[in-house]
């Protein structure tokens, strides 16, 4: 694989809109295209990523506190991505090391997802809200009490999942609830270290098929399709038989009722939510978010609200779907019909 050629292909396919979740999975399609393999691994303090080339030699390694931001920074750190959006990516894509260990200590093992989920119930519960924005190539997450105020606030990071969990994390109220909420909660993240887990990431068309093998060749889940490599794991870890039962059959309710999978655009779920997001924050749009069985997301004025099992791309991307697309994104006039 020569990476000359394959850095000219990545600047083709990066798009800022798509942020920092579309840039990373458009970048590992193609590195999987060019034959090379992207891999992550549960670590104490987080996730390892790798990067290999066709030859299987490790050419970016990246650290994150959970599976997605560890490949963007192995990609980053692979030189595989523009200069210029590479420096973005760093102030709104990866995390920095006091986030890695911050947001481990809520829990560890690159889980974030029910630490987000407690934060959100956490802030509803006192009255408050969380809203979400796009800032740069990431996303961040304020928190208000019930008066308006701002209680925390999230750096530009690579999803609003991410986002939460940092931001709740930097916010000492709120952190010391998730560490006694998960206080000897089962971790299926030291599960996998323990077990000496391998993520294996194969992404074409948008879409990503995720390999879970066990000390190299025990294979306990294989080519795992998914919406992105969140969603891919995570469904790959049920298919294991990692994942408790219930959690199971919430993604499975999710995934029926998803209609996101009968209009693929050859693009990661987390690209087409950053689109719409990218929108909304143009338009000023107040967007929150909830933990209810699931990520929700609501617009002010909007009936329908947006359903996601992990992320609230995904649930704004759900919201548009099931909604009046013209009232959310308010579409600007046309102009001229020709171009120069």
């Amino acid at each position: 694989m020569l990476k000359r050629e394959l850095v000219k292909r990545v600047e083709e396919v990066v798009k800022p809109r798509e942020g920092a979740c579309g840039i990373c999975h458009a970048v590992e399609e193609e590195i999987c295209r060019a034959g090379g393999k992207v891999v992550a691994y549960e670590r104490p303090g987080g996730i390892s990523a790798r990067i290999y080339d066709d030859e299987g030699n490790v050419i970016g390694e990246g650290f994150g506190v959970v599976w997605s931001p560890a490949v963007l920074a192995a990609e980053i750190d692979a030189g595989l991505i523009p200069l210029k959006v590479a420096e973005d990516l760093k102030r709104e894509g990866i995390n920095t090391q006091e986030d890695i260990e911050l947001t481990a200590a809520l829990h560890g093992y690159g889980r974030v997802l029910t630490a987000a989920a407690i934060a959100l119930m956490t802030v509803k519960n006192m009255g408050g809200r969380t809203l979400i924005r796009r800032k740069g190539l990431g996303v961040i997450a304020t928190f208000l009490d019930a008066q308006g105020n701002v209680i925390g606030e999230s750096p530009p990071s690579y999803c609003p999942t991410c986002a939460v969990a940092i931001g709740a994390a930097r916010t000492p109220l709120l952190a010391e609830k998730i560490k006694e909420a998960l206080k000897g909660a089962p971790n299926t993240g030291k599960k996998k270290y323990d077990l000496g887990i391998e993520n294996r990431y194969e992404v074409k068309g948008g879409a990503v098929k995720v390999t879970l093998a066990q000390q190299g060749d025990k294979i306990l889940a294989k080519g795992v399709r998914g919406c992105c490599m969140a969603y891919g794991t995570a469904k790959a870890e049920i298919v294991a038989g990692l994942v408790p039962e219930a959690s199971a059959e919430l993604f499975r309710t999710y995934c029926n009722l998803c209609p996101f999978k009968h209009c693929w655009m050859e693009k990661s779920m987390g690209a087409t939510g950053n689109i719409i997001l990218h929108r909304l924050s143009e338009l000023g749009t107040e967007i929150e978010i909830t933990a209810e069985g699931g990520i929700v997301a609501r617009i002010p004025g909007q009936e329908v609200e947006g359903r996601g099992t992990l992320c609230s791309l995904s649930a704004l991307t759900n919201l548009l779907l099931r909604g009046d697309a013209q009232k959310i994104l308010k579409p600007e006039g046309t102009k001229k019909w020709e171009s120069d």
